[in-house]
């Protein structure tokens, strides 16, 4: 037998209430609540031809009874029946109870007691009441309810048992003997998924898609304790009960693969392949000859050489009438289809990798300290940029006037790309290759959900100057959502890596404990001397630097933000994200929001990674009873405005903004570093090259007030970064 999900509670955790859990049952229990899968049960009809025509009599009651009970015409009936040697003959399937149970009832009339020949068979169908809801985390099933992706499909061998069947066979004595061999049920899987945190995700993704939109959002609440997936959903959603649906395709952007003939072509061209197209199919035929012996002939197969190439084509649905869109989705073949179909299936958080941007500064700071390379208070000269190689173009900070001194902590506030690059200098490649494999960057993080991918990184033997530098604050290294995910939590537990997991346990079908799915703990990052410097950091980020838009007013709130510059530059799109964690004293909930390409006129200086957050947060925080400390505690920066006027535009100083981590790439030959020239299977089409105009970069008001650009911790910060409203 198969299994059935539900809702269900579980203890609380510290400061957590009582939430609710996705879980994966083999039976119904009518009070566990907010069912978002349910197994149906269904009945196949099936005619055994050999008995039914024993007698005329008995082939009549029958004829008659299914006739009458069923979506049957007499010629399909006779036509079933035809081959009198059968006894399997499957005549209708999907059949509710209520006709089952109405033909049985039947049968046991002295009217229907002829009928002979009809049983029936259960098949158990998974259905999702809820549609979509957290799709991406449960997955679908092909025929035969073989998983599909998510939970689904990492433990299909778990959730499916097996059916039970009944054989029948003739007996020595003429007669039909039967064996029947039990169904055995499946294990039910628990996970950890929360449902109200998912909703309250998915609520607030649907909302910013109606009144803002962008070309794909992902989000990621994680327990930074031990590795527990609350909540994890993508803008791009499907109904699991009908996956093949392309009406989900209808407001997306997707490419899809297609073979364009070339005529005259050089056919040794590495662009082209050969194709051999079949003129006639070869053939054997048998032949009898007058004196009853055989001869065989065949007919040979011409082929024709095609030069062909391949390409993507993009298809923007969304501009496209109704009658185009299905005059287009009606054009594909069915690689194709599927190829589309694949962008709404794929789990955007485990699936797809981009260039992370400063978000990583906070690995590159923490690696640093852990080493010992660097200490809490190291000042570094931020005057603009920073020659790596000497004879070649500097690279750039975010901010091009320079931050003046910055000590350690103010750095990763302001994100100075000059100080990362200095950090990241006194490392050297083996240090700083070492802690990208410490926090497991480049590599599966080994979620159980099906589909992950790795990204890139450059190894030790290819970080030269440049690509050093700009792995400093992000660049030319690609990650998952989840790998920054795992590796942040890491960096504000106490150092402890586990590995990220949406399973809690396994249970019989008698609801005892098969196996417990305990955290795992791969390894230690950093030390909890320098986890607790990084809080203060990242709190510093939120209440002194990049991301105030982040932060809620009486909550001690502290994360990273990070801009890129997407692929061909200059052309104004964007991916914006905020990785984030409260309470800072004792993190309960870390939450990663990634916006590629918002809807809006200036996506660099949207904010939008950071004002999505805290809207996720402000609803998450009542219900995760995480209560508001003295509003003192929390600063805005020398604001004491409402947090929705921080996003006005300061016109007076946005173009000195426009200094940005990708303009620092750009004039440091950098293009030949992006994701492009490292890419792997496991690059997305949408690899980015990171650009901190909007989160990174200050305003003229955020330079020091020192004629001679050293400056020290007695200069003010206006803080004032220029955010466009959305």
């Amino acid at each position: 037998m198969l299994q059935m999900l539900h809702l269900l509670c579980q203890v609380p955790r510290s400061l957590l209430p009582q939430g609710d859990l996705l879980t994966f049952l083999h039976h119904l229990d009518l009070q566990l609540l907010h069912p978002v899968l349910l197994l149906q049960v269904f009945w196949i009809l099936i005619l055994e031809p050999v008995n039914i025509l024993i007698t005329e009599k008995g082939k009549a009651a029958t004829r008659a009874a299914v006739l009458e009970y069923f979506d049957v015409s007499g010629d399909d009936f006779d036509k079933h029946i035809a081959n009198e040697d059968s006894y399997y003959e499957v005549v209708l399937k999907d059949l509710p109870y209520t006709k089952v149970k109405a033909f049985e009832d039947y049968c046991k009339t002295d009217e229907g007691a002829d009928v002979i020949g009809v049983r029936f068979e259960t098949v158990y169908k998974r259905n999702y009441p809820n549609g979509s809801l957290a799709c991406h985390l449960l997955g679908y099933t092909a025929s035969g309810n073989v998983g599909q992706g998510g939970i689904e499909g990492y433990y299909n061998d778990y959730l499916n048992g097996v059916d039970g069947k009944t054989y029948r066979y003739m007996s020595g004595l003429g007669g039909v003997d039967s064996e029947t061999v039990a169904a055995q049920n499946g294990e039910t899987v628990v996970s950890t998924i929360d449902m109200n945190i998912q909703k309250i995700i998915e609520d607030n993704i649907t909302e910013y898609m109606q009144n803002t939109g962008a070309k794909q959002i992902g989000i990621i609440a994680m327990d930074p304790n031990n590795g527990e997936i609350l909540g994890m959903a993508s803008s791009r959603t499907y109904d699991p009960n009908d996956p093949m649906n392309t009406q989900a395709l209808r407001n997306m952007t997707v490419t899809v693969t297609q073979e364009v003939e070339i005529e005259g072509a050089d056919e040794n061209a590495d662009s082209l392949i050969s194709v051999e197209s079949a003129k006639k199919n070869t053939t054997a035929t048998t032949e009898s000859s007058e004196d009853g012996t055989t001869t065989e002939s065949s007919t040979e197969a011409t082929t024709e050489q095609k030069n062909v190439k391949t390409e993507e084509v993009e298809y923007d649905f969304s501009k496209m009438s109704d009658e185009e869109f299905h005059s287009t989705i009606d054009g594909f073949t069915s690689d194709q289809l599927y190829e589309a179909l694949n962008y709404v299936w794929q789990n955007y958080c485990i699936s797809d990798v981009f260039e992370p941007g400063s978000t990583y500064k906070a690995f590159t700071i923490a690696g640093a300290m852990e080493d010992g390379v660097i200490s809490d208070g190291d000042e570094f000269l931020c005057d603009g940029s920073q020659v790596v190689v000497e004879g070649e173009s500097p690279i750039y900070c975010s901010y091009r006037a320079g931050h003046g001194m910055v000590d350690v902590k103010r750095a990763l506030a302001v994100s100075c790309n000059d100080a990362l690059m200095q950090i990241a200098d006194k490392e050297g490649p083996e240090t700083f290759d070492k802690y990208q494999m410490i926090f497991n960057i480049g590599s599966k993080t080994g979620i159980d959900l099906e589909g992950e991918t790795t990204g890139i990184k450059y190894d030790v033997e290819n970080l030269n100057p440049t690509e050093l530098a700009t792995s400093s604050f992000g660049q030319g290294v690609t990650t998952s959502m989840i790998q920054m995910a795992a590796g942040f939590c890491s960096v504000i537990n106490g150092g402890n890596y586990y590995v990220p997991h949406v399973v809690k346990r396994l249970l019989d079908s008698d609801g005892n404990v098969v196996e417990n799915m305990d955290p795992v703990l791969v390894r230690k990052t950093i030390s909890k001397e320098v986890s607790d410097y990084m809080k203060t950091y990242l709190q510093a980020v939120v209440e002194e630097g990049t991301g105030y838009a982040a932060g809620i007013e009486g909550y001690t709130i502290g994360g990273k933000t990070g801009t890129a510059e997407k692929l061909p530059r200059g052309n104004g799109k964007y991916v914006l994200s905020f990785i984030g964690f409260t309470p800072v004293e004792n993190p309960q909930i870390m939450l990663y929001v990634v916006v590629d390409e918002p809807h809006v006129e200036d996506q660099s200086g949207s904010g939008a990674g950071a004002k999505l957050f805290n809207q996720v947060m402000q609803d998450l925080l009542p219900y995760l009873n995480v209560y508001s400390t003295n509003g003192d505690d929390v600063a805005y920066d020398g604001t004491e405005e409402p947090l929705s006027s921080a996003f006005d535009t300061d016109t007076e100083t946005a173009d000195t903004e426009a200094a940005t981590e990708d303009a620092a790439a750009e004039d440091t030959s950098a293009e030949d570093t992006s994701a492009d020239d490292t890419s792997t299977d496991d690059t997305s089409a949408d690899d980015t090259s990171y650009d901190d105009t909007a989160d990174d970069s200050y305003t003229a008001d955020d330079t020091w007030e020192d004629d001679s650009g050293t400056g020290d911790d007695t200069d003010t910060w206006s803080g004032d970064e220029d955010y466009s409203g959305e």
